[in-house]
């Protein structure tokens, strides 16, 4: 395959078990960067078999980190893709990625959607199903907002869709699920505690004006764990995708129940959220 003049950043930190299968997928990049947060297991040197651009950087939140790669390391491309360790990028993407990229076009940044699985099934329904979030962009066109985690990423001009998704390979057992999930929702209590907004900002524009509209509502919804669920297995048909859709939605139910639970922890001042890598 052709090397496109695209950089990817990655961020690590402790991936042993995906970041390999990750690089692997990115070798149609042109350079690779992967910004570690200080791994204790082998996912250093496993990047390193892959890339010799493996820069270590502490974490202040995927904001901050992303913004910190993007403005300092030595990156050579006009464009640049994020891509997550537990992410892979199909040959298909790849290539529809070079075509859009070579020579010179109105476009400053691409939509991806990310097909997600969830303990070995691809779940088509759900808010797991087939959502699009802003992954490649020009550098000097893109805007990363300031959340602490699920980042805003956003481009000063003209966008455009991609066919192809990016693959998502969530935790494969609900032990390291749960880890994820409570280290997501302990950084997101954070940033509703020092910013007062709610967990699903209306400030930050959705790819749907039908997004933005249950932003608004779901901020005055009493209930809103109950509610999380059932939007994501009923309204949204995730009990179509059987007991792993269930398995989702619960743990959407239960991520929206441990972020409020925080930020009242933290209001009450007898938290004990921790700064997480």
């Amino acid at each position: 395959m052709k090397k496109a003049k695209v950089t990817a950043l990655v961020l690590s930190y402790n991936e042993e078990h995906h970041i390999e299968e990750c690089l692997k997928s990115m070798q149609w990049c042109d350079e690779v960067f992967v910004v570690d947060s200080g791994s204790t297991d082998n996912t250093v040197n496993i990047a390193k078999r892959y890339t010799c651009n493996v820069v270590e950087h502490i974490f202040e939140g995927f904001a901050k980190q992303r913004e910190w790669a993007r403005t300092q390391l030595p990156i050579k491309n006009q464009w640049i893709i994020f891509i997550d360790c537990d992410e892979r990028v199909t040959s298909e993407l790849a290539e529809e990625i070079y075509n859009h990229t070579v020579g010179i076009n109105n476009i400053d940044g691409y939509y991806i959607w990310r097909k997600q699985y969830f303990f070995g099934r691809w779940l088509k329904y759900g808010e797991a199903g087939k959502g699009y979030s802003l992954r490649l962009a020009k550098r000097e066109k893109m805007v990363i907002g300031n959340r602490e985690v699920h980042e805003n990423l956003r481009v000063n001009g003209n966008t455009k869709l991609l066919e192809h998704p990016i693959i998502h390979i969530s935790r494969e057992n609900i032990s390291e699920a749960l880890v994820k999930l409570d280290k997501y929702a302990s950084l997101e209590a954070q940033r509703m505690y020092r910013t007062g907004e709610e967990l699903y900002t209306t400030n930050a524009k959705s790819f749907t004006w039908k997004n933005q509209v249950l932003k608004h509502i779901f901020k005055y919804l009493p209930g809103k764990p109950i509610a999380k669920y059932l939007y994501d297995y009923f309204i949204k048909l995730g009990f179509l995708d059987g007991y792993e859709g269930h398995a989702w939605a619960v743990c959407q139910g239960l991520y929206v129940f441990l972020s409020y639970f925080k930020l009242w922890e933290l209001k009450r001042g007898n938290s004990t959220i921790v700064k997480e890598k």
